[in-house]
């Protein structure tokens, strides 16, 4: 069966036996923190994360607000932003700086030489970077999963009403049925949201790696991206924050528009993904349900963005070097 279920995949994703460019990223990553390296930056994040998750709720007097899981995610919400912006900025720049790399060690005119090698390669050192930061990756999943269960705690509330109480909030929903696919459907985003926006990422920095030669001007692009990305996540995220508390009144289009790109892009989901501010975004945000219908369009758009990105930066590498 397993057999069967890799052979499904493209040549470049089996196992590193059949692809000897795989075996050779997989083992350098390997190298830099294998077996207990992994175990011991996974707790050290977890740690980290715990430790700003009860400073931050001491700081800002959240701890008998709300119920179990409204406090995790209070108190986890701006840690988490923090990791997996982090995250996401690591992989661009690995990305970015793979081909030069190679170049450096005058590699990479022998792997264009070999037939499919610059595609090999690419595809390769981008499983090679989700793989060295596997690590805040997991721990950015531990977070999701947390707070996917307890959503799944806050159904079970007032005998199971509690969709129900939702719902109300959002007529547009007709029927609490919808409001329940709506929610599984913005849990399920928000555990696909970081592996499709970290790839994003790696495969944004392979195409400047081979796209741009000089490094002070793939510096300079990489700097602007990240400038970028920061402005983005904190002034959406205060607008955000903004419309939902009452305080910024923008047109209804406008305040749909602002939060989709912020959950789309900015927190990649975080908001959705706890149900007190999910009804909050129903109640609040004009046709604020169809933002996670919305939100998993975008994701896939993303994904075939940043596949399609792989796809030019390997032709362009087949033709330029």
């Amino acid at each position: 069966m397993s057999s069967r279920l890799r052979n499904l995949l493209p040549a470049w994703a089996r196992l590193p036996a059949s692809n000897p460019l795989l075996h050779y990223e997989l083992a350098k990553a390997q190298g830099r923190a294998a077996g207990r390296g992994f175990a011991l930056q996974l707790a050290a994040l977890l740690l980290l994360l715990g430790l700003a998750a009860a400073i931050y709720a001491g700081a800002f007097d959240l701890s008998y607000s709300g119920n179990l899981s409204t406090q995790l995610w209070r108190s986890l919400y701006f840690p988490a932003l923090t990791l997996q912006t982090i995250t996401w900025i690591l992989a661009l720049l690995l990305g970015a700086a793979s081909v030069g790399a190679e170049r450096g060690r005058k590699t990479w005119d022998n792997l264009r030489a070999t037939e499919a090698g610059a595609s090999m390669a690419l595809r390769a050192r981008w499983l090679g970077i989700l793989y060295q930061l596997r690590a805040p990756v997991a721990a950015i999943m531990l977070i999701r999963l947390l707070l996917a269960l307890g959503a799944l705690v806050d159904l079970s509330a007032f005998g199971g009403h509690y969709v129900k109480m939702l719902s109300a909030e959002a007529p547009a929903l007709g029927d609490w049925r919808i409001g329940l696919l709506l929610i599984a459907l913005s849990i399920a985003l928000a555990l696909a949201q970081p592996l499709v926006m970290i790839g994003s990422a790696a495969a944004l920095g392979l195409f400047l790696s081979v796209t741009v030669r000089g490094r002070v001007y793939s510096a300079v692009l990489q700097f602007i991206l990240i400038a970028l990305l920061a402005a983005f996540v904190l002034l959406s995220s205060a607008g955000a924050a903004d419309i939902l508390q009452g305080r910024l009144i923008l047109p209804q289009a406008a305040q749909f528009l602002l939060i989709l790109a912020y959950s789309s892009y900015g927190d990649w989901g975080l908001l959705l993904a706890e149900l007190g501010s999910l009804g909050a975004v129903w109640r609040v945000t004009p046709a604020g349900v169809f933002i996670s219908p919305c939100l998993a369009a975008l994701l896939l758009l993303q994904a075939l963005f940043a596949d399609g990105l792989m796809s030019l930066a390997e032709r362009i590498s087949e033709r330029r070097g």
